[in-house]
């Protein structure tokens, strides 16, 4: 199969780089299409082979990775020590800088169908509090469309997936589409009432999403779809794992005309010819692939003539608090955690979006209470009278230009490609917002009867796992990388779909906004393909 995409005699229509989450997404919509997709993935396609679960391979696993230190930076977040460590990539073999008083955890995970074999599940939407916040508080850029337009590509994306959720009409957190409403535990639905009673500008609702993790299913619940599979599977497209791409083709004229690429394995260099291109390698590994693609019209970079290219790296600001509630702890709650089987307490703080508060634009609250899943289904008897409670609270992070990342020529990875250099901090904004989070969830903890226990945890930059920005979005080609439609101002048949192209980060999870971006921007590819206008 590999020999025949190499040799093939005609340029792909649309060559996706990435199988992820945007990369899946783009795979599906373009070649339901009819058009001629290769779908270019740097790590290894396992994904229908079977990957060791049980808790005692896991372990050593990671015992192993401990030991060598093959994963010093990827065993930073907790969901590695709930998954298979081989999703994650060595450390050797992917090396980067930071500044020696700037820490960013750059968390990266390298296999057919990527992020979406460590995603939570968490599936909700943005909505015109963030995307229009920049019109109101004056900060930073607006994105250069509203909910309105998204809206028929999440529900796109809702129809695909089974979302859990209920329809509670909030407008900082629009519904979606729901296959059943998630069930929530005694102590959550104390916690519940609590807060209704005292507060009228906050709710605690059933989390949304996807059942993605073994976690979250142990009823033998369907593991959810994956649309790169489907896309390969039911509609031609071609799928090259083991591809390194280390840069963009152009010619003569500053387009695209192709994909470069090494063999994860024997690293021998290939190249690929395409009439367009779809980026969706992740955030900072796209705008990394875009800033190595240099040429006499793109000397910088591809899409890089603002000088945005690499500049607004964003991240979630985030803490996470432990801690007891009172509940019926005799009998362990056996319904499994995670996606939907949690609580959240959307953003309630400054939806007005005002420029004069201590911080600007605002956050949500996420977590569960009383849910305590036995691996062999089994209940435990507990405490009686208190059960565990766990809480992330998580903000938008402002975009500033200083936050960015650039090529280190000085350091290559394991196939000879020039790392990235990352200087990312919080500002101030961002440490008031955090100090808020934990003084609200403390106050909120404490009204429901229960207390928050030992030293809350803060995210370092990149540790959510949330990073966005480096090639926004915008309406003037001037101070943007990217269109409304994610399309490359400098190269019009280059598409950045992922969270590179985001403006601001917003507060929600991203995965099912950044497949809205990646769908719309692959049906306005589509139709120029189609068109002849690529």
């Amino acid at each position: 199969m590999s020999f025949e995409i190499l040799k093939r005699p005609k340029p792909w229509d649309v060559v996706v780089i990435g199988s992820g989450a945007t990369g899946g997404w783009a795979a599906l919509q373009l070649s339901q299409r009819g058009l001629s997709v290769l779908v270019l993935e740097a790590g290894p396609d396992w994904i229908d082979a079977a990957v060791p679960q049980n808790a005692l391979q896991l372990r050593a696993k990671q015992f192993r990775d401990g030991a060598m230190g093959h994963r010093n930076v990827q065993s930073r977040i907790p969901t590695y020590w709930e998954l298979d460590p081989d999703l994650f990539v060595l450390d050797t073999e992917h090396p980067y800088r930071t500044p020696e008083d700037k820490n960013f955890d750059w968390i990266r995970t390298r296999t057919v169908n990527g992020r979406l074999l460590t995603w939570g599940g968490i599936g909700v939407r943005v909505s015109d509090h963030e995307l229009k916040a920049a019109e109101q508080d004056g900060f930073g850029e607006t994105w250069p469309f509203d909910y309105q337009v998204l809206k028929p590509h999440f529900d796109q994306i809702d129809d695909f997936f089974a979302v859990y959720g209920e329809r509670d009409g909030l407008p900082q957190l629009p519904d979606g589409k729901y296959v059943a409403s998630p069930r929530l535990t005694e102590a959550e639905h104390r916690f519940k009432e609590a807060l209704s009673a005292r507060y009228t500008d906050r709710q605690v609702i059933a989390a949304r999403g996807v059942l993605a993790r073994a976690s979250s299913r142990p009823n033998g619940e369907a593991p959810p779809p994956s649309p790169l599979r489907i896309a390969v599977r039911q509609h031609g497209a071609n799928l090259r794992a083991n591809a390194v791409v280390s840069q963009i083709l152009v010619a003569s004229d500053g387009r695209a005309q192709g994909v470069a690429f090494y063999d994860r394995l024997t690293k021998r260099s290939h190249e690929v010819s395409c009439r367009a291109v779809a980026v969706c390698a992740s955030t900072l590994e796209s705008t990394r692939i875009l800033l190595n693609s240099t040429s006499p019209r793109h000397p910088e970079g591809l899409g890089n003539s603002s000088g945005a290219l690499g500049r607004y790296l964003m991240d979630h600001c985030a803490i996470f608090a432990t801690g007891s509630a009172p509940g019926d702890g005799s009998l362990a709650w056996s319904d499994g955690s995670g996606g939907p089987k949690n609580i959240m307490i959307p953003r309630f703080h400054n939806l007005e979006n005002r420029a004069g508060g201590a911080f600007l634009r605002g956050y949500g609250i996420f977590g569960n209470i009383g849910r305590t899943p036995s691996p062999s289904g089994k209940r435990k008897r507990g405490n009686q009278h208190q059960v565990p409670l766990g809480l992330v609270a998580y903000g938008e992070m402002l975009p500033r230009p200083e936050n960015r990342v650039t090529i280190d020529r000085e350091q290559r990875d394991a196939w000879g490609i020039p790392t990235l250099s990352i200087d990312c901090a919080f500002s101030p904004n961002e440490y008031a917002m955090m100090g808020h989070m934990l003084a609200s969830m403390e106050e909120m903890v404490h009204v429901a009867g229960g207390r928050l226990e030992g030293a809350p945890h803060r995210f370092a930059p990149g540790a959510f796992v949330h990073e966005t920005g480096t090639a926004r979005m915008g309406t003037d080609p001037r101070a943007s990388v990217l269109n409304g439609f994610a399309q490359c101002w400098d190269a019009d048949n280059v598409y950045v779909m992922d969270g590179a192209a985001w403006p601001t980060s917003a507060w929600q999870n991203p995965t099912f906004t950044m497949m809205a971006v990646a769908g719309r921007a692959s049906e306005h590819l589509a139709d120029n393909v189609i068109a002849g206008r690529l």
